[in-house]
């Protein structure tokens, strides 16, 4: 199990040649999968990509892997992408938004989020209650069996 913050920035490497393609900036997620990962390009003309997790060969320590630069996409509104959640970056991120359970009760605000490197499922939700809550009483993981995002709050539902 992982936590994109343990993957944020890393290389994405060809398998066929051994190049560097970009690094991760933005984990995308939908119905409680992974669907892919934002690549920010090497090079200055280049825009941010997206690769579908099914073209992910692995996620390791050092560096994600993909067969070749050809699984990467452009993002346009038509694609997966934007029927993604993007977990850091852009307009309605999940990160820093309020985390309520179905119930109505605060839950805190989303700090992460663990998921399988190998399946892509997500497995919980790093939650955060402020500096000084973290500080004396640690972050906690949540898990349900569905978030729904809204453009100010998520829903967890168990």
């Amino acid at each position: 199990m992982r936590t994109f913050a343990v993957i944020h920035g890393l290389p994405v490497i060809e398998t066929k040649t051994g190049n560097e393609c970009g690094r991760v900036i933005d984990l995308l997620l939908c119905n409680n999968q992974v669907t892919g990962l934002l690549v920010d390009m090497s090079g200055w003309l280049n825009r941010h990509r997206f690769v579908l997790f099914t073209n992910i060969v692995s996620v390791g320590e050092q560096a994600v892997m993909i067969r070749s630069k050809d699984v990467l996409e452009a993002c346009h509104p038509q694609d997966a992408y934007e029927a993604s959640t993007s977990l850091a970056v852009g307009r309605s991120r999940l990160k820093g938004m309020e985390l309520l359970s179905d119930t109505g009760t605060l839950l805190g605000l989303v700090e992460d989020v663990y998921f399988h490197e190998n399946l892509g499922t997500i497995e919980g939700y790093k939650v955060t209650d402020g500096l000084l809550a973290d500080l004396t009483k640690g972050q906690k993981m949540l898990t349900g069996h569905q978030l729904v995002v809204g453009k100010e709050r998520a829903i967890l539902s168990n």
